[in-house]
């Protein structure tokens, strides 16, 4: 289990490295299309183009965002409560967020293959849509993947407490 741990952790590493340069690219052409507006012209579909790299850069954050547990958790109540009690909010949370982000996973992808049949595209640059949401579906099936390990390990916490 350490072992599968490690991997994902690296992969969602990896992801994060991707996010990270997706928000740099994202500044860097904003910032290189405002300075153009005012030397020659704009770039052509740079609204695109940034909401497309928007959708890479969040994609690949969603999991090691799981992975570092950044996400938000509500301590002042939980810290009053027995650790036994903590436990079993903690793993009845967990399967909330798992249920919910199942379905996030399983919609995005049915969006997705709705946008690939139908052939929607970005408005001006006419780039498609759906490679970027198979996208933001394996950034959440990632993210799912972690939740669950830690779901296990949060199970396993409360049946020894």
């Amino acid at each position: 289990m350490e072992r599968f741990d490690r991997a994902i952790g690296a992969i969602s590493k990896y992801f994060d490295y991707v996010s990270r340069f997706g928000f740099f690219a994202m500044m860097a052409l904003v910032t290189i299309n405002v300075i153009l507006r005012y030397v020659w012209k704009s770039i052509g579909g740079t609204y695109d183009y940034v909401q497309l790299i928007t959708a890479i850069s969040v994609g690949a954050a969603i999991a090691y965002t799981a992975y570092e547990r950044g996400n938000i958790e509500i301590e002042l109540l939980m810290e009053r409560l027995s650790q036994k009690v903590q436990n079993i909010v903690a793993c009845v949370m967990m399967l909330i967020t798992l249920v919910f982000f199942g379905i996030a996973f399983w919609q995005v992808i049915v969006l997705a293959n709705s946008m690939r049949v139908s052939g929607d595209t970005t408005m001006t640059a006419y780039v498609p849509f759906y490679p970027f949401l198979y996208w933001i579906a394996i950034g959440l099936g990632l993210m799912m993947v972690i939740m669950i390990i830690q779901f296990i390990r949060l199970i396993l916490k409360a049946a020894r407490s």
